[in-house]
């Protein structure tokens, strides 16, 4: 893939031609649909049609082999021109005259401002060496590279033999492939996920500014991104919680501006499919907003509302459990359904699945896991923030006089943060060690995040002034304490975190300033042509270090700067430390195809190969250039390596010749270079 200026300017002005079509196609539905919408709901509403739009257009080219920059280039100009030709115009709604802003929103946008540059740092860092991300070099980027690569996105991945990852939905690696396909590298993958926080900070605002608090609802969200399971688990990485986060919220949020019209319901129920359709994790938020807003509904249109909701959700979010359904008859392959259903291979689960109520009545648990891991990744004052977490859903859902949105939402809340304890993989390790707890303590974001924007719509809290100036102090107080963490601040990149908070703030100063809206853009255009520049300069700093050899990172990381010199090589690799780590192979332009080698089976099982003559003929059979052979890895006890025999196997053929050797614990990393058939009749 060249990535010249040429090819850097194709992909700007293909990235700027799709955001711009699909950006006139969903203000024309949302001016038709919700004309009287303005502001930041109104935003809110063109970004979930858009994006809507983008998942629909791209699953579909996927779907039969298009997901190619022309196709895509092609079907979102004729979404544009379909939509502006079938949408009648519609009266725009009159814009409010720009009030003051008062000191609680000037502190929350303080807040989302250190929140954005402390997200900054771990990105820029990514900028400098590449996305180290575990899931990122697992499987996020691994299937957004197939992806761009092969123009298909429904054959399952598999990059290991241990999880049943391929049957995941994939939203979000759709859209890493998109910028992949954009600009031929995966530049825009470190920088994603900061928009996407910008994304979650607005729905939570806009949740609460109906009643007046949006200043605190927006200050609950950046607590919960400002935790330290957020900010390591996804800034400057390809990892998808933070993209679930922000379609729940935004459901909430178009539910809470307009209850009462079927147009913001709809697209609620979109926002919702697409959340579903990102990840697992907020299935539970999302079954329980489902029975709220059907709950609420007038009795006699509850029928009508559970048909308004349940089919846009089906639609936006089924794709990738419609795949699973035909690839594997079965649409949630991790669960048999009791039986009715099938499922992969036992070796594909590891049966250490264990949710956090299977721990309760340890106290072991509580003390050796549980207290440490909140701790580290919720910060120093993690009580309070679960202890608001739960009682301003309480608040919500009990408090007499509350209206019943602020009710459902409560009790969405609270159902939400009690699916997180019986979530399996919430206490994930084997059978009395639970040492997944604090790596997968994320899984809790969706509903943390929600508890803590609804808390400041108790009545308690929303009702008078001064209750509402004391939420947004208390939240702001314990933003402070949460972010004043010298381990989530890199000195290398403090300035240019800064930097980026700052123009955050410039640019909502450019938003609201009372200035002619003509000067307004004219301001963006000219940041956007400075930002296109400095892109460039980014992106050929980024390749310059991405995967680069630096000591100590990890064993793989020789074989990592190795595949950077590596074009349009077939390479398969073996033993799960390498597939966890599999990424950096795809080469600095993304041209190697990379696979893992192992057996397929019925209803998508995939286990390691038992024999050396099953393993050259399977070697044969994907005409591999490069095989990388590595340990076995006990993911609970990582330096606990195990010799996978295939690297005997490999070793004991002529047509395989190693070029690179080391060590891992004791363990070899191997790269062969296969020069010619392997011999399957001749392994000893």
């Amino acid at each position: 893939m060249n990535t010249g200026v040429g090819r850097y300017a194709l992909g700007v002005a293909a990235l700027a031609l799709i955001c711009g079509s699909l950006a006139i196609a969903a203000v024309a539905i949302r001016r038709r649909a919700l004309a009287d919408w303005t502001g930041p709901p109104a935003r809110l509403a063109e970004t979930v049609i858009g994006l809507a739009l983008l998942v629909a257009i791209l699953e579909l080219l996927g779907a039969v082999g298009l997901f190619e920059l022309g196709p895509v280039l092609v079907a979102c100009v004729l979404t544009c021109a379909g939509v502006v030709w079938a949408t009648p115009p519609a009266s725009r709604a009159r814009r409010p005259r720009s009030s003051a802003i008062g000191a609680g929103v000037v502190i929350a946008l303080l807040g989302a401002a250190t929140v954005l540059a402390e997200w900054g740092a771990l990105t820029m860092q990514s900028y400098d060496v590449g996305i180290r991300g575990f899931d990122s070099l697992w499987y996020h980027l691994p299937w957004a590279a197939s992806f761009a690569q092969t123009g298909h996105i429904t054959p399952l991945r598999f990059t290991d033999v241990e999880y049943l990852t391929p049957f995941y939905p994939a939203t979000a690696e759709l859209l890493h492939g998109l910028g992949i396909v954009l600009l031929g590298r995966d530049t825009l993958s470190p920088g994603l996920n900061l928009v996407w926080l910008g994304l979650t900070l607005l729905a939570a605002y806009c949740i609460g500014r109906p009643r007046g608090v949006g200043a605190a609802t927006l200050l609950g969200a950046a607590l919960a991104m400002a935790t330290t399971m957020m900010d390591y688990s996804q800034a400057g990485s390809a990892a998808n919680d933070v993209i679930a986060v922000f379609f729940l919220l935004a459901a909430v949020a178009l539910i809470a501006n307009d209850p009462c019209r079927t147009a913001a319901l709809v697209l609620a129920a979109v926002a919702a499919g697409l959340a579903v359709g990102t990840k697992l994790t907020v299935v539970a938020p999302v079954l329980a907003l489902t029975v709220g807003v059907i709950v609420i509904a007038p009795r006699i249109r509850q029928l009508a509302t559970a048909g308004l909701w349940l089919g846009p959700l089906i639609l936006a979010g089924g794709f990738w459990y419609a795949r699973n359904l035909i690839a594997v008859g079965n649409p949630v392959p991790w669960s048999s359904l009791g039986g009715l259903l099938p499922t992969p291979a036992p070796a594909l689960q590891q049966h250490t699945g264990y949710s956090v109520a299977h721990y309760l009545g340890s106290s072991g648990f509580w003390s050796r896991f549980a207290q440490p891991a909140l701790a580290a990744g919720l910060g120093r004052w993690w009580y309070l923030i679960l202890a608001g977490a739960i009682i301003g859903p309480l608040l919500c859902l009990a408090w007499p006089g509350a209206d019943r949105i602020t009710r459902m939402l409560g009790g969405v809340a609270l159902l939400s943060l009690a699916a997180y304890l019986v979530t399996p993989e919430t206490a994930a390790g084997p059978m009395g060690g639970p040492v997944g707890f604090a790596f997968n303590l994320r899984y809790l974001a969706p509903a943390l995040t929600l508890a803590l924007v609804v808390a400041p719509l108790a009545p308690p809290l929303s009702q008078a002034p001064r209750a509402r100036a004391a939420a947004v102090l208390a939240f702001a107080v314990i933003l402070i304490g949460t972010v004043t963490q010298p381990r989530l601040w890199p000195s290398a990149h403090a300035l240019g975190a800064i930097a980026i908070g700052a123009a955050f703030l410039a640019g909502i100063a450019v938003l609201v300033a009372r200035r002619p809206r003509r000067a307004s853009l004219a301001v963006l255009a000219a940041a956007a042509l400075v930002l296109v520049a400095a892109g460039y300069r980014l992106q050929t700093h980024y390749l310059r270090g991405r995967y680069a050899y630096q000591p100590g990172v990890s064993y793989l990381a020789p074989v990592w700067a190795l595949f950077r010199n590596v074009h349009h090589a077939r390479v398969g690799i073996v033993g799960t430390f390498g597939g966890f780590f599999s990424y950096p192979l795809y080469g600095l332009d993304l041209s190697n195809h990379v696979e893992y080698v192992a057996e397929r089976g019925p209803h998508g099982s995939f286990t390691p190969i038992a024999t050396c003559a099953r393993w050259r003929a399977q070697l044969n059979t994907d005409h591999l250039k490069y095989i990388i052979t590595t340990p076995a890895r006990d993911p609970w006890h990582p330096r606990n390596l195990q010799p996978s025999p295939e690297d005997r196997w490999t070793a004991s053929d002529p047509a395989a010749r190693p070029v690179f050797r080391e060590l891992a614990t004791g363990q070899p990393i191997v790269v062969y270079r296969i020069h010619g058939p392997l011999h399957p009749m001749s392994c000893g």
